[in-house]
């Protein structure tokens, strides 16, 4: 009765439980053997009940109230006459060549998964790093192939820092690919231009690029080119975020400007707190900051026409309806051209480029934002992790906890 319970609880229902002995306080040693009397080849087939041979190895299993598992089975060897060979019969949950059941290296793989570091894993299941290193990726592997699915209808695209190149010094990145439809990474690709897209295997077997509606990136021209072809029936839509990044960032370097001249020294001032107020919202700003701010353009009458272009952009955003979008998007390039300033004229250029794929965010109204999301706790990975070095195993980390 007892030998039937502990192959329940062990998870091993071909092994017959034979005594249990304690050489220590923290470990149980359970002595087991198969139950079978005939083995079949695992080359030919062939049936054999010719025993000739027996060993006993020791499989580690997972830890039973804080006290290490060991397993001592008594493997017997069989004769077979077809390929007249020898074999070592096989014992299901328990790989060839593996000295630790299957059930142990998932826990590893849980523990990992679940734990704040790696060292603690080691602790609770007394076991080295390399055990964890190999348990965790060997079963991310499995699971990231469970979640081949495909393409979903909204896909976002961005790309962050990787490692630091040992040889040149500079940034390696890596790009994300997010499915929307089931708020996941659905592929991460090393690089971040249309040739490291084309060179990648992993994103051309993913099926069902033709479904795909909606393509959200930032302005880069290497994603756009590359998201125009290989999803050839989705609208390519700029993120608002960005665009608002871009004009806050002319404003703040218009305001640096000013700041150089030695004139302006209480704007250098470090209580002055002009640089919020330009990057706030105007229709949050109270009404000192207000008067702050009137006071301010009345001496820089350039940053004025800064700010008015910021706002004007980020009102452009809360207008519903594609051709009011279009009308309005007309006027701020037409007022930013009669302006004729160099950082406006730049950004200018910039609106008018991605004019399409801005005005598209008005039909589909989705953003960035998801992508993003997945960027900050791929940052939080590479923290806990202390860095990656091998491409493979972030990728695979990666899929696995933002799926």
């Amino acid at each position: 009765m007892l030998g039937k319970h502990l192959n329940n609880l062990l998870g091993l229902p071909e092994l017959e439980f034979i005594k249990k002995s304690s050489h220590h306080k923290n470990t149980f040693t359970l002595y087991l053997q198969k139950k079978t009397k005939l083995e079949y080849c695992p080359k030919c087939a062939t049936k054999s009940t010719t025993c000739y041979d027996k060993r006993e190895v020791t499989i580690k299993d997972i830890p039973l109230r804080g006290k290490v598992v060991h397993l001592k089975i008594t493997k017997r060897r069989f004769y077979c006459k077809s390929c007249k060979k020898p074999f070592t019969e096989p014992i299901q949950g328990i790989r060839k060549g593996f000295k630790s059941t299957t059930r142990f290296r998932k826990h590893i793989f849980w523990c990992a998964s679940n734990f704040d570091n790696l060292k603690n894993v080691q602790i609770k299941n007394k076991c080295s790093s390399w055990m964890v290193y190999t348990s965790f990726y060997e079963h991310a592997e499995l699971e990231v192939r469970k979640l081949q699915n495909p393409w979903g209808k909204t896909v976002g695209i961005d790309e962050h820092s990787f490692i630091r190149n040992v040889k040149y010094g500079h940034k390696e990145f890596v790009t994300i690919f997010v499915d929307y439809n089931k708020s996941r990474i659905r592929e991460v690709v090393k690089g971040r231009y249309e040739s490291d897209f084309r060179r990648d295997e992993n994103l051309y077997n993913i099926p069902g690029r033709e479904n795909v509606q909606n393509v959200i990136t930032d302005f880069a021209p290497s994603m756009r080119s590359f998201a125009k072809s290989f999803f050839p029936n989705a609208k390519l839509i700029a993120d608002k975020f960005h665009l608002v990044r871009l004009a806050n960032n002319m404003v703040n370097l218009k305001r640096l400007e000013i700041m150089k001249d030695p004139k302006n020294s209480i704007l250098k001032s470090r209580k002055n707190p002009l640089r919020k107020m330009l990057l706030m919202n105007s229709k949050k700003l109270k009404f000192s900051q207000q008067r702050a701010l009137m006071y301010t353009f009345d001496l820089h009458r350039e940053l004025e026409a800064f700010y008015k272009v910021k706002e004007m952009i980020v009102n452009l955003y809360n207008i519903r309806g594609y051709k009011r979008a279009k009308k309005a998007f007309a006027q701020i390039t037409n007022f930013m051209s009669s302006l004729k300033m160099k950082g406006l004229q730049s950004l200018r250029r910039t609106m008018l480029d991605w004019k399409q794929e801005i005005l598209n965010y008005f039909k589909r109204r989705v953003t960035n934002g998801k992508t993003e999301g997945s960027n900050r706790k791929a940052k939080l990975i590479q923290r806990q992790a202390y860095g990656f070095k091998k491409l493979p195993n972030y990728r695979l980390k990666l899929i696995y906890l933002c799926r």
